[in-house]
């Protein structure tokens, strides 16, 4: 058994000690008694683990792989434009290796819940792939809930519609969408209720880009 001691929790009032038994919270409270062993936190912060509700992994670090040549102006929107011809060169390893990174980036800061989307215009699926590897992977660090996220459209890319249903096959956890990215407003429109409608029918959560436009 160990005990931390002169710790301030999160939603425990004046508690300042921690008994871990097995890496196991057992008792929080004051007074605790007697342990085998003694860590004194010196006052920091103990809390519940952080969620990152919003990260894309299969673009983390992908600015060292571009270099500053290829990185243009920086904004959103040429990003997106630069994309599909990098994915091009994608593989299961190269992703893997940055979102890694990435993972262990959110980890040593304490989160151990991360939703990320995932782009699935891709008939190969490569980065989803790499996703789903290390979602089992690293499972017993770090909770992975993946966003089939058709980062192309799901009209403005052939068949982006479909890829968004087989990546939910696949196993992906949430349905995403960018309605705003359609080549019209009506297909804007349509691909929202083909969100909802996969949703309903493969028992998904939403999680839909729709706050980049006025």
């Amino acid at each position: 058994m160990k005990k931390f001691i002169n710790a301030v929790i999160y939603g425990h009032g004046d508690a300042k000690e921690i008994l871990v038994e097995n890496g196991v919270i057992k008792s929080i409270g004051k007074n605790l008694g007697p342990t085998d062993e003694i860590v004194d936190l010196g006052g920091k912060l103990v809390t519940a683990p952080y969620v990152d509700p919003h990260i894309h992994l299969d673009y983390v670090y992908t600015l060292s792989e571009l270099g500053k040549t290829g990185a243009g102006s920086g904004t959103l929107f040429e990003a997106i434009e630069m994309w599909p011809k990098f994915k091009e060169n994608l593989t299961i390893d190269s992703v893997k290796k940055l979102a890694l990174k990435g993972i262990k980036d959110e980890v040593s800061q304490g989160v151990q819940y991360i939703r990320t989307h995932i782009d699935v215009t891709d008939p190969n699926f490569t980065a989803l792939k790499a996703i789903l590897e290390l979602r089992e992977e690293l499972k017993n660090i770090v909770e992975i809930q993946i966003v089939a996220f058709p980062q192309e459209g799901m009209y403005t890319y052939r068949g982006g519609r479909d890829l968004v249903e087989e990546a939910l096959k696949m196993g992906a956890d949430v349905v995403g969408g960018i309605p705003h990215y359609e080549p019209a407003r009506e297909f804007g429109e349509k691909s929202i209720h083909d969100i909802v409608e996969l949703a309903i029918k493969y028992d998904k959560l939403i999680d839909v880009h729709c706050d980049e436009t006025d």
